[in-house]
């Protein structure tokens, strides 16, 4: 068996194999590569790509990555080539930033590789559904979902049109679709940890009470660090909405109910997940009297390379879109050339935005005195 570790030889060994196969004989799979050689999918995946541009190699979907036929033309019917591929982007019509940004970032790259991309919106399953009786068929589809369900039926309906499915968001696992999203328990513990370390030892955590899989994930997460974390007082406020159903307002409603007679809230920080506009969450928190971070300490859950979210103000833990962005090109990209790979989640990524809005918790003189002065100016204002 022909064993090395370095890509240089990777590509040696497939030049061998360029001279030597058979027209019609499949190349060894993008994992058994991995294993042999001890380099990256990416590594292989360049090495693919350079046989491809040569001409030399072809992948289609059902029967795998093979060395050309003698005669068989790039773009031919057997043989798709790795640039004029179809892609559809389907969106779920609402104003959700993060969204319309993962959109037209996969739509920038799926375009610089040559391929045609069509983007669609659609308001519910069925509306999804009508679009896609009247469409053709694509190479490959992302799915954009914004929290609410993708249906059995709807899927059924995307397998039939596309080659490739793959969804953004930790929505799906055991299907046989490319998954790319964020698993929320590990930012929240790394926010738990800092707000810690700045000496916060009574922290709530407000996320919706909504049951998906990427939430509960993270709500799993604090289960446990709220079981096993010992100095530390850890509470939940379950907010009955989604980001995209005014979110931020409930929330701080909620914030609101449960400030004591003398205006002292029962925990000294807050690590938020949801939260769409930052700057409206903040002017929200500041009309209800809770000064940031001087009151309450505040580490959002969230995508840190979105202002809209952070606000250029608060601490955000998470991840990027520009992450999210890059696995989807990768997880489709990798499907076009192996199509034996297996399915599963790609979990990207944990960054952060360092802001303002931690600070170090209240003293008792501080809190006496914050509300006082907020007596003193709603004495005045009546």
């Amino acid at each position: 068996m022909y064993m090395s570790n370095t890509a240089s030889d990777l590509e040696q060994y497939l030049e061998e194999l360029a001279r030597t196969a058979r027209p019609g004989d499949r190349l060894p799979t993008i994992r058994d590569l991995m294993r042999r050689f001890a380099v990256s999918q990416m590594v292989i995946q360049r090495a693919f790509q350079g046989l491809k541009a040569r001409g030399l190699i072809a992948s289609e979907v059902g029967r795998g990555t093979y060395f050309r036929l003698e005669g068989e033309a790039a773009g031919s019917p057997g043989a798709p080539s790795p640039a004029g591929r179809s892609v559809l982007l389907l969106r779920r019509s609402i104003s959700i930033t993060r969204g319309r940004v993962l959109i037209e970032g996969l739509q920038r790259r799926f375009t610089a590789d040559g391929h045609r991309v069509l983007e669609v919106s659609y308001t519910d399953p069925a509306h999804a559904r009508t679009i896609l009786k009247g469409s053709p068929r694509f190479d490959a589809c992302v799915v954009q979902s914004s929290y609410k369900t993708i249906t059995i039926d709807l899927l059924a309906a995307l397998k039939e049109k596309c080659d490739v499915l793959a969804v953004d968001g930790a929505a799906l696992a055991g299907a046989d679709v490319e998954v790319v999203g964020m698993e929320w328990g590990e930012p929240l513990a790394v926010a738990i940890t800092l707000l810690q370390r700045r000496g916060h030892s009574r922290i709530a955590y407000a996320t919706t009470s909504q049951p998906f899989l990427a939430t509960q994930m993270g709500r799993r997460r604090f289960d446990h660090l709220q079981a096993t974390l010992t100095g530390t007082e850890l509470q939940t406020i379950a907010v009955p909405h989604l980001p995209d159903e005014n979110y931020e307002a409930v929330l701080v409603e909620m914030i609101k109910a449960g400030l004591d007679a003398s205006g002292k809230l029962p925990f000294t920080a807050l690590v938020a997940w949801g939260i769409e506009d930052g700057a409206r969450f903040r002017a929200l928190l500041q009309e209800a009297g809770i000064a940031i971070p001087s009151q309450l300490g505040v580490v959002l859950l969230g995508r840190t390379d979105l202002a809209n979210e952070h606000a250029n103000f608060f601490d955000t833990i998470g991840c990027s879109v520009a992450d999210q962005i890059e696995y989807l090109h990768q997880a489709i990209n990798a499907r076009w050339t192996d199509p034996s790979l297996p399915y599963g989640v790609r979990l990207i990524p944990v960054t952060t935005y360092e802001g303002q809005s931690i600070g170090t918790p209240p003293t008792a003189d501080a809190l006496r005195k914050s509300v006082k002065t907020r007596g003193e100016a709603f004495a005045a204002g009546s």
